[in-house]
């Protein structure tokens, strides 16, 4: 979740920034000022970490259900080959006959 915290400090800063600058544009005292955009930047890192942690959860579902669905495939695709596989000894054995090309056999010549 390290790499998240960027998230938090944006959303801070922005909403810290806008409300420094509703204060200047007010004509709000220094000292109110001060006070208001602390209860912002508390607020604000507190949504900030909120939507961190929604982030996170969603990319971890996400990666889960990537890997999840990269072993099922894997595994449709093993048995897969092994039904071929199965399909072609039950074809060579169960007729009892040698399996041969047919391109490599000389048909022998009638006299």
């Amino acid at each position: 979740m390290e790499k998240n915290h960027n998230i938090s400090a944006l959303i801070t800063l922005a909403a810290g920034a806008i409300g420094v600058l509703c204060c200047l544009l007010n004509s709000v005292p220094i000292l109110s000022t001060l006070k208001y955009v602390l209860i912002i930047l508390v607020v604000f890192l507190v949504i900030g970490r909120i939507a961190e942690h929604i982030i996170f959860k969603i990319n971890e579902t996400a990666h889960m259900a990537a890997v999840q669905a990269e072993e099922e495939a894997r595994q449709a695709a093993e048995r897969e080959q092994e039904e071929a596989l199965a399909a072609a000894l039950a074809d060579g054995a169960g007729d009892g006959e040698e399996v041969t090309d047919d391109e490599n056999e000389e048909e022998p010549e009638a006299e």
